[in-house]
This record gives structure tokens, sequence and C-alpha cells, in this order.
């Protein structure tokens, strides 16, 4: 790698990357806090410690919300909704960052017997504007509420788009500035979903963080905004990575069902296992690299890893900015059967690429712009 693109004249190095966890079960409604939430998170709170590395816990609120309110129906669900309460306070306990993620379909489910049958609409941009705001407000205050009492200081300002869903954006911005939402997440240049309304191809930008243009956050805005896009950064496999990426998926994808199923004693209701409405994501395209995605840890081997962040490392190098954020979106939900994999490439992150990559979590990095807007871009004048 190029020494002269080491530091900045903060002392800050040319990459910060940003973990980030989509902290939730599925989202179809299936899995257990203990299993898909409380272990694996452990796990990676406990290697993030040992190698010094920060992230950041996007926590996914609605499903909590929910639990909230069946508490009374089955003490499974008690449980569950205290283990969650837990982990959290863990997670900062432990001195890491906690900020939001929402599932919208969530909203309102209906409970068959342990099952909660959740919505098709997984977009948030695409609930009426009332809805939109209350549950935006009602998540927040239950975040602060549980954590202020171990950090009087602590303040929600990063949000996670469950499902990369932020269009249509003018209500839905308005709604998360109003409630003091700062960095937004979940655009990627090139990312587009039908099935949820979802259209990120005309993104102006897909590498920096920007402005937005509250009505069309494709747009780069000409003035300073009160919330930061930060893109999810592209990366599609070559052949050769996508072959061994498939053969890992056919040897693993028997265990990943079977860590769903044995939670139920029952058959699992068909509107659950048919509700998929993000299946057109994954459709491979014609080409050479027939797989768009973006960085990611989750059930990817190491292989797929270091790949994709070397691939993502040598496209950013040259990017004219002195501080670049990385962000990797994690799913700790799916890391068992990864864990050495995982391991083995954090370490190979700090191994290779030391000398130019740092770690940080979305409130440390909001400081770093609130000290430097100029890492944040906006267009020289709107038309």
């Amino acid at each position: 790698m190029n020494n002269t693109i080491q530091a900045t004249a903060t002392g800050k190095k040319k990459f910060c990357v940003l973990m980030e966890d989509d902290w939730e079960v599925q989202g179809n409604g299936l899995g257990n806090v203990a299993s898909h939430q409380y272990l694996p998170s452990l796990f990676m709170m406990k290697l993030c410690k040992r190698l010094n590395a920060k992230m950041t816990f996007m926590v996914e609120v609605v499903q909590q919300l929910i639990y909230n309110r069946n508490i009374g129906k089955d003490y499974n669900f008690k449980l569950q909704k205290n283990l969650w309460d837990d982990n959290i306070i863990l997670m900062k306990e432990y001195g890491f960052d906690v900020q939001l993620h929402l599932h919208p379909q969530w909203g309102n489910p209906e409970v068959k017997n342990e099952f909660f049958l959740l919505s098709k609409q997984w977009n948030i941009g695409m609930y009426d504007k009332e809805f939109k705001s209350n549950l935006i407000r009602e998540a927040v205050n239950y975040l602060e509420n549980l954590l202020r009492p171990f950090d009087p200081n602590y303040k929600v300002i990063a949000y996670k788009a469950g499902s990369w869903g932020l269009q249509p954006s003018g209500d839905l911005f308005h709604a998360l500035a109003e409630n003091g939402i700062k960095i937004v997440m979940g655009v990627r240049k090139g990312m587009k979903i039908p099935n949820i309304g979802l259209d990120y191809t005309a993104l102006e930008e897909g590498s920096l963080p920007y402005y937005p243009v509250f009505e069309d956050i494709n747009k780069v805005s000409g003035k300073k905004e009160p919330i930061v896009i930060l893109p999810l950064q592209p990366y599609a496999a070559d052949l050769g990575t996508l072959f061994k990426l498939g053969v890992d998926a056919a040897k693993n994808k028997l265990a990943r069902r079977d860590s769903v199923r044995h939670f139920y004693e029952q058959p699992i209701p068909a509107e659950i296992n048919s509700l998929s409405p993000l299946f057109s994501h994954s459709k491979l395209k014609v080409g050479l690299r027939p797989y768009p995605t973006h960085l990611k840890i989750g059930n990817h081997p190491l292989s797929f890893l270091k790949a994709s962040f070397k691939d993502v490392i040598n496209r950013l190098k040259d990017v004219d900015s002195p501080r670049v954020p990385v962000v990797i979106e994690c799913h700790t939900k799916l890391f068992p059967n990864y864990y050495s994999d995982i391991e083995k490439f954090l370490l190979f992150i700090q191994d290779k690429y030391g000398d130019i990559v740092d770690f940080g979590d979305m409130t440390s990095f909001y400081r770093e712009i609130e000290a430097n807007p100029a890492l944040v871009k906006m267009k020289a004048s709107d038309n």
C-alpha cells in the first residue's frame, strides 16, 4: 500500500473502518434473542475488546417494542424482552456504541401461538408520515431511557435503515432529524429492489459521506444539512471468489435452516416461510462479477471477506479526502459456524492495513465530522 496515504494532518489514518451490526432476529420475525442476538454479539464484543477495535451495534428496536406489548401472553416473550434489555446494557458497559435500526414490518403484527406474523412492507419510507414519526420517536426514547442511567450523556445520533429502505425520503428524513439523528446508512450505489420501492441507481455519491437532499437522497445537497449519509461500499466478487462462496453456502445451508427450526416445536406457518420481499436483491447479474453487494460480515468464508476488503480499499485509496469512512455491514445473527473466519479477518485488517486503517464507531466519527465539516461532500450550488 502507498505509505503517502497513511495519516492526515490531524494524525488520523486514511481509512476509518466503521463496523456496524444490524442487531436483530430474522427479518421475517423468526429466531430467538438468546441465539440470534445475545451469544453472537457477545463473541463480537469480546473479540473487538481483545483486538482494541471499535464498532457500533445498530439495534433493531421495533421487535423490542412488540415484545413489551406481548409479555403477558407468553413468559418466553418476557424472558427474551429482559435479555434484550440486558444485552444492550452490556454493550454500553463494555464500551461499545449503540445506535438505532428499525424494521417497520414489526409495527403491528398478528401473534399466532409463539409466532409473529409481520407485514410484507419492509421499507419504512413507504409508510405514512404519522407512522414514521411516531415509530422513530418511540424507538429513540426507548434506547435513551434504557441507557442514560448508565451513561447520562448518551444520545441516539445514527440510524441504519432496515432492508436499506429510505425512499420516499422527504418525510422520513425530517422525522429522523427532528429526533436527533445525524448519520444515516443504507444507500449503496447501484442497489435497486423494486419489491420494496428502493432504487439507488441514480446515487450521485457512492464513496464519501455527503449531505443529502431530503426529498431525494440520491442527490447531494448544496448546503450543510442536519443529516450526513454514509454510503455502503459496493463490492462484486470475481468468479473464483464467488465460486468459493457458493460452495460454502451450499455446505452450510442445512445447518443454518436447523438453527431456526429447532426453537419451535410446531411447524412454521406457511405465511412466514413465504415472506421474502427482498428476493430480487439476491439475483445474479450477467458478467464477470455477477453478484453486486457491499462490504459485509456474516455467513461468509475468509476468502470472501479478504477479497472484498482488498477490492474496496484499492478502489478508495485515491479518493480525494484525508479521512474516508469504510462501512462494513455486520449481521452477528449469522456468525455461528464462522467465528474463526471473522477473527482471522479482523486480524488480517490489522496486520495488512494497520498503517492506513483504524477502527471507529458512529459516535466517534460524527465527532470528527463536527471538528472538520469538509469531510462531508456537498455540491458547490443547487440549481
